[in-house]
């Protein structure tokens, strides 16, 4: 009996101490969990506060720190990537440029069977469109010899990232400061004459040139200000016709969006040497001061802080319409322009899952990430648009939720506009214009004799 005691006194001893180790890892659990740490890469310097602010907001929910590293620029980023996924040494969080077949497949976690669509459904309607794998793609990688072996092993409906922010073309930035010296109040022009007449009162009050764009890109004004120009004068349908060369350029209801240059030019209102300066180089130059307005994108604002502006000397506003377009008012569709994937080999895979959850997902990480990071999130913000920078709500108001006038005519912008040699001409006889060497009636009339001449040879 004594023999028996003993053993039950030694079990029972056991016993606690298993049930008072189990209690000390539980609590032990907690302390890690309070104490665990992810990492995560990105390459955007400007997205590095951002990014900290949401990871805070995520520490007090959750009580695990996100220790952020940067490393820029592009191509020093990749090849850290590489090297890394080569070792199997890469952070449990990668911030990635929003793409499919982008060759990191191997290293990131697939999450079709990882996310649910409530959280699919809550971001802008086309976000997800660059990152989920399609049909078309599948199949040309099939064919493509080539494609790499990770292509050719992705199927559709796939993916391995989650959208953070959208972006778009179509955007003037205006310097605040300027416009007030003039006289002016910095608010968006309702139209394009009105727009015209505000950089004309500057150049009289100041002598600041109007506008600077990277105009030593050819087709750049057409992608950035034409085509919307175009589109809400005459409805998409109107630039379709015109992209499949069922109408001319020269047409009443086309040559005035020519004109719309040609009235810039005539007055005077672009920056001297504006046919030499690149995308960099003018928005370097509007941060200067060296001229009121910028055409640029969402994410040209990021840029400018950068060079040290700062958001209260900057008002933003989507391209104005013409007078008596048949839109009055400009949206465009967004693209995507990065995502956040997972390390597949991670540790700490479920808790890097639930935080690039929680950062593209979560309203009040999505606003405390675009604030400080001076990007549009992809998150549908809905009403807590609000609370966004108001030079952030500016753009995202010119974002369609839903597929807009741009989608519409996006189909034969991507058919025609490369395929159909008129468009070089066009780019180049804007080029001219700005100089004085054409005028709106030259540049159509070229326009539409290349069309006519291209037509007949087959092209």
């Amino acid at each position: 009996m004594k023999k028996r005691a003993g053993m039950i006194v030694t079990l029972l001893t056991v016993f606690s101490l298993v049930v008072s180790a189990c209690g000390d890892a539980k609590s032990g659990g907690s302390e890690s969990n309070s104490s665990k740490e992810l990492t995560m890469w990105t390459w955007k310097v400007a997205y590095t506060p951002g990014i900290e602010a949401a990871a805070k907001l995520y520490e007090e929910k959750t009580g695990i720190k996100v220790k952020l590293e940067t490393f820029t620029p592009d191509d020093t980023y990749r090849q850290k990537f590489q090297a890394a996924a080569n070792s199997k040494n890469l952070p449990d969080i990668v911030n990635w440029w929003a793409t499919a077949g982008d060759s990191i497949e191997n290293s990131v976690l697939e999450l079709s069977g990882e996310v649910d669509d409530e959280l699919l459904n809550s971001y802008y309607s086309a976000a997800m469109d660059p990152i989920i794998v399609t049909q078309s793609q599948v199949d040309s990688w099939k064919e493509d010899k080539n494609a790499t072996t990770i292509q050719k092993s992705l199927k559709t409906g796939q993916f391995y990232g989650l959208p953070l922010d959208i972006g778009g073309f179509f955007t003037f930035y205006g310097n605040k400061k300027l416009i007030e010296e003039a006289g002016l109040t910095a608010e968006a022009p309702k139209t394009w004459e009105e727009f015209v007449t505000m950089m004309e009162t500057v150049k009289e009050k100041t002598g600041t040139p109007g506008l600077v764009f990277g105009a030593k890109l050819p087709d750049l004004w057409e992608n950035w200000a034409g085509s919307a120009l175009s589109i809400m004068l005459n409805e998409p349908q109107g630039y379709i016709d015109l992209l499949e060369r069922k109408s001319k350029l020269s047409d009443p209801s086309n040559l005035p969006v020519v004109k719309a240059m040609e009235t810039l030019a005539n007055k005077d209102l672009f920056m001297p040497g504006i046919l030499s300066t690149d995308i960099d180089g003018a928005d370097q130059a509007f941060a200067a001061g060296k001229a009121a307005f910028d055409l640029g994108g969402s994410f040209t604002m990021s840029t400018l802080l950068a060079m040290g502006m700062s958001p209260d000397d900057i008002f933003t506003f989507p391209v104005p319409p013409l007078e008596g377009s048949k839109i009055n008012s400009w949206t465009t569709d967004p693209f995507t322009l990065t995502m956040l994937s997972v390390n597949k080999d991670s540790q700490n895979k479920a808790e890097a899952l639930d935080f690039i959850k929680f950062l593209t997902g979560d309203p009040d990480a999505a606003v405390a990430f675009a604030n400080a990071a001076y990007t549009v999130p992809a998150l549908n913000l809905g009403d807590r648009a609000n609370d966004l920078d108001p030079n952030l709500k500016s753009i995202s108001d010119a974002f369609a939720a839903e597929p807009g006038p741009y989608s519409q005519a996006s189909p034969a912008i991507n058919t025609y506009r490369g395929k159909h040699k008129e468009w070089e001409v066009y780019a180049q006889s804007m080029q001219s214009m700005i100089e004085k060497k054409m005028t709106a009636e030259q540049v159509a009339k070229k326009f539409d004799d290349t069309m006519e001449s291209l037509r007949a040879s087959g092209n």
